[in-house]
């Protein structure tokens, strides 16, 4: 196998130089396009935003949702740390 060793490869200065320059006009060019399509985008009609509510996720259940497997692994939530007698579903976290 006739491989050149990344040592036996010459590279002069002007390749080199050529190679910065290349680099150098590519990222020109890349910021340009960025900040073209910014001034594209803010010179459009502000559309309107759709905005969906999602209700926060309460609880998380195991896969086997047998309640005497996961006694041991019940977490309760600080927020939702309330006495047993004032709610009659209390929302547990299985993790």
């Amino acid at each position: 196998m006739n491989r050149q060793s990344a040592a036996q490869f010459r590279l002069s200065p002007l390749q080199a130089q050529q190679g910065l320059f290349a680099l150098l006009a590519l990222l020109i060019t890349l910021i340009g396009g960025q900040q073209y399509m910014r001034w594209e985008q803010s010179q459009q009609p502000e559309a309107p935003h759709l905005s969906i509510a999602l209700a926060p996720q309460s609880h998380f259940s195991a896969v086997s949702s047998n309640p005497a497997d996961n006694a041991s692994m019940l977490m309760m939530g600080v927020d939702q740390a309330r006495p047993v007698d004032e709610t009659p579903s209390q929302e547990l976290w299985v993790f």
